[in-house]
């Protein structure tokens, strides 16, 4: 996605736009939208010009949602002129699509703001970005004692296939499921992942870390597929209550090591590389689950060079 300006940069501003419009404005058409008849004149235009740029007085989303299914695969692109910066994120984001550029004014905080979402769009949308999965296998299954154990809802459901990568060790973190399967006793949360004991790291986005205990809603974690793909959502909620726990050590062919504090209950599952579960209360020493290793030790959720060991 493009960010463009009408003008010149001032001097001292900050940033530096895609495209300016009044050195270059080739193959674009400019629209205001104020009615349903002005969204039938945009249309017509629609793989006849290269970028239509639209205009609204006062910003709603299905307009701009309108927009975008009828220019998609017309080759038309549509940039939308922003002045506010609540609106950023809408266009953006818009139908998980989003505009193709955005028209901004010199408003330093408008910027930053379409700059910093720009980025967590291309990370969403980045399919490439897959980490290595590695298959760990069970060495012990102790009992953990009671603790403070942390439930993590996100603002999306997640597939059978999908969890977060949770562990007492950055170094490996198992892929422990969300709560997507049947249960005579509690419906199925496709959105919920019962995540371990609040001093756990949890993955999120940018191969970054959190603890869990550090999680708040609206910040950032990474759903993890066992394929290694991933894409970031952000936490609805976190639940912490005092819960029993087992703790499951593993260890991989080639020596990594790890270990998890999870919740003693038959919700709680760890993922297989063949895509299916197996509950933490049913596992057994021997078997294989799925984990993941960042390759580094971590300090303040971010990876570094040091010789540093977890235990």
């Amino acid at each position: 996605m493009e960010i463009w300006s009408e003008k010149n940069i001032p001097t001292g501003f900050p940033f530096s736009p895609d495209r300016i419009l009044s050195q270059d404005s080739e193959g674009i058409v400019r629209k205001e939208i104020s009615s349903d008849n002005d969204r039938e004149s945009i249309r017509s235009l629609m793989g006849m010009v290269e970028w239509v740029v639209v205009h609204c007085s006062d910003w709603t989303m299905i307009p701009l949602e309108n927009l975008i299914a009828d220019a998609s695969g017309t080759g038309t692109r549509i940039c939308a002129e922003i002045n506010r910066l609540e609106d950023i994120q809408g266009a953006i984001f818009a139908l998980e699509i989003g505009v193709d550029a955005l028209l901004l004014p010199f408003d330093e905080e408008i910027w930053s703001k379409a700059q910093i979402l720009r980025t967590k769009r291309k990370d969403r949308l980045v399919e490439s970005s897959k980490l290595e999965m590695i298959e760990v296998t069970v060495k012990s299954i102790e009992d953990g004692g009671m603790g403070e154990r942390v439930c993590i809802d996100l603002i999306e459901r997640m597939n059978p296939n999908e969890g977060l990568c949770v562990g007492s060790f950055s170094s490996c973190m198992l892929l422990v499921q969300a709560e997507v399967n049947e249960n005579p006793h509690v419906p199925p949360r496709p959105f919920r992942v019962i995540a371990g004991a609040i001093h756990a790291s949890v993955l999120s986005e940018g191969e970054k870390t959190h603890y869990l205990e550090e999680l708040s809603s609206g910040m950032p974690v990474s759903i993890i597929s066992t394929d290694g793909s991933c894409r970031t959502s952000s936490v609805g909620r976190v639940k912490i209550e005092n819960r029993p726990f087992l703790i499951i050590r593993v260890c991989s062919d080639t020596g990594i090591e790890g270990q998890i504090l999870l919740q003693q209950a038959e919700t709680v599952r760890l993922l297989t590389l063949s895509g299916s579960s197996i509950a933490v209360t049913s596992l057994k020493i021997g078997e294989k689950v799925l984990a993941m290793t960042l390759g580094s030790a971590m300090h303040m959720g971010k990876g570094v060079p040091s010789m540093a060991r977890e235990v």
